[in-house]
C-alpha cells in the first residue's frame, strides 16, 4: 500500500481550518491593541503585551518536535484547538487593568498570561495545518492551498479582531466567551475529512536534538541561509497590522469614530481585503519567483506606510493606507507560505522545520512591532506639542525598517549569484580538465 495520501482537502477548507489562528492571532494584533489604549495604556507597554503574545509563534519550534513524533498532526490539531478555544474564552472574561490587582499582581499581566497560553496553543495547531499542508496537498495546488490557507488566517485575525473588539464593547464577556470558543470548534471540522498517512514512531528527545542539526544543517546551506535570512528581515513582517487598533484613535474625531475605524476597516473591510491579497499572491507566486515576490510585496508595505505618514490624520487617510498596507501584507503571506512549502515539500520532520522558519518570521514581526510601538512614544516625548509626530515616528520606523531589510536581502542576492557563477565557472574548469 502507498505511503501516499488518498485524497486532499480542496483549496478552500484550508481556509476555514486556519480560521482560529486567525481569530486567535487578531484578538492579540487588534482587539488588544483598541481596548488597551481606550484604557490609557501606552504604546510601548501595548507593543510589549504584543511582543509577548508573539512569544510562542517564535519558540514554537522547541516544542514542534512533538508533532512528528508518530501520532498524526489531525490529532495534534484538534487537541490544540480545543485548548485554544478554552484560553481564549478566559481572555475574554479577565479585564486588562494596570490598577486592578490579584494579589500583587496586575489584572493586565494575568490577562497577558492567559492570552500567551492562547497563542501558544493556536501556534502549534498552525504547525500542525502547514504539516498537513506540506504533506498532502499535490504540488500543482501549493499555491492556491497558500493563498486560501494564508485568506482564512488573514480574513480572521483581520474581521475576526474587529469583531471581538465590538462585542467587547457591546455584547457581555460571557457571550463573547462562547461565541469565541464555538467558532473554535465549527472551524476545526473540516480536518477530520484529511486522509493522512500517520507519520512513523519516533522518540521526541531525538527529534529535539535533530532539531539543533537541523538549525545547523539549515544554517551551513544557501539555500536554508537565505530563507532564514528573509523570514529574520523586517521585510513583509506587517507589523503595523499588531498597532492599527491603537493607532485609529489619532485619526478619528471621537470614540465613536474610533470604534468604526477598528472595527469597520481594520475589521470588516480589512479581513475582505487582506484575503484578497493573499489569493492574489498566491496567484501570481505560481507563476513568479517566490523569494522575489515576498520581497517587492514587502516594499508595497513600506509605500503603504509613507503615504499615511504624509497625509492628514483623517479618518479617510486611515481608511486608505490602512487598507493599501493591509492587502500587500495578504500579498506578503501568500508568497511567504508558498516558498516555504517550496522550499521543505514533503522532507522529513517537516512540522518541526515549517515552524522553524515560521518563528522566524514571526521574530520579525515581534522586533518590528516593538520599535514601531516604542517609536511613536519616542516621537511624542521629543515633540510633545505635536499631533502628528507619534504617528510619524511609528509610520516612518515601520518603513525605514523593511527599506533597510530590503538593502540587506539585496545585498545577500548579489552575493548569492556571484557564488553560483564562481561555482559554475569551478564546474565547468573541473568537467573540461
Amino acid at each position: 500500500m502507498s505511503g501516499e495520501p488518498r485524497r486532499h482537502l480542496p483549496a478552500p477548507f484550508w481556509a476555514i481550518l486556519t480560521l482560529p489562528f486567525g481569530l486567535t492571532v487578531g484578538f492579540a494584533g487588534i482587539a488588544v491593541p483598541f481596548v488597551l489604549r481606550a484604557r490609557g495604556v501606552d504604546m510601548t507597554l501595548i507593543a510589549t503585551v504584543s511582543q509577548v503574545a508573539q512569544l510562542p509563534h517564535i519558540v514554537k519550534p522547541f516544542w514542534s518536535p512533538a508533532l512528528d513524533s508518530g501520532p498524526r498532526r489531525r490529532s495534534w490539531f484538534f487537541a490544540t484547538i480545543a485548548l485554544t478555544a478554552v484560553t481564549l474564552a478566559a481572555t475574554a472574561l479577565i479585564p486588562p487593568s494596570t490598577t486592578d490587582h490579584v494579589g500583587p499582581v496586575p489584572t493586565l499581566w494575568i490577562y497577558t498570561a492567559v492570552l500567551f497560553l492562547a497563542q501558544a496553543a493556536v501556534a502549534t495547531s498552525a504547525s500542525a495545518v502547514l504539516a498537513l499542508m506540506a504533506v498532502t496537498v499535490p504540488d500543482s495546488a501549493r499555491g492556491r492551498a497558500s493563498g486560501w490557507q494564508t485568506a482564512g488566517n488573514l480574513a480572521g485575525m483581520s474581521a475576526g479582531g474587529g469583531l471581538i473588539a465590538w462585542m467587547l464593547d457591546h455584547v457581555t464577556t460571557t457571550t463573547t466567551a462562547i461565541t469565541l470558543a464555538a467558532i473554535c470548534a465549527v472551524c476545526a471540522v473540516p480536518a477530520a475529512f484529511i486522509d493522512e498517512t500517520p507519520p512513523p514512531r519516533q522518540s521526541a528527545w531525538r527529534l529535539i536534538v535533530e532539531l539543533f542539526r537541523e538549525i545547523v544543517r539549515v544554517l551551513r546551506s544557501r539555500e536554508g541561509w537565505t530563507g532564514m535570512l528573509i523570514c529574520l528581515s523586517p521585510v513583509g513582517s506587517g507589523a503595523l497590522t499588531n498597532l492599527f487598533g491603537a493607532l485609529a484613535r489619532d485619526y478619528a474625531p471621537d470614540e465613536a469614530g474610533t470604534e468604526r475605524l477598528v472595527v469597520i476597516v481594520t475589521g470588516v473591510l480589512g479581513g475582505v481585503v487582506n484575503a484578497a491579497g493573499a489569493l492574489a499572491g498566491g496567484y501570481i507566486v505560481d507563476r513568479v519567483n517566490r523569494r522575489l515576490a515576498y520581497v517587492v510585496f514587502g516594499g508595497f508595505t513600506a509605500v503603504a506606510a509613507i503615504a499615511m505618514m504624509i497625509a492628514a490624520a483623517t479618518p479617510t487617510a486611515f481608511t486608505v493606507g490602512c487598507l493599501a498596507y493591509t492587502f500587500a501584507n495578504g500579498l506578503c503571506y501568500a508568497a511567504f507560505y508558498a516558498f516555504l512549502l517550496d522550499l521543505l515539500g514533503k522532507t522529513r520532520g517537516v512540522t518541526t522545520q515549517l515552524a522553524l522558519y515560521a518563528g522566524a518570521s514571526n521574530m520579525a514581526m515581534t522586533y518590528v512591532t516593538w520599535f514601531d510601538g516604542a517609536s511613536y512614544d519616542w516621537a511624542k516625548a521629543l515633540a510633545p506639542d505635536s499631533a502628528w509626530a507619534p504617528r510619524a515616528g511609528m509610520l516612518g520606523m515601520d518603513a525605514l525598517a523593511t527599506f533597510v531589510g530590503i538593502a540587506v536581502l539585496w545585498g545577500m542576492l548579489v552575493y548569492v549569484r556571484r557564488a553560483r557563477a564562481r561555482d559554475a565557472a569551478t564546474a565547468g574548469s573541473r568537467a573540461t580538465a
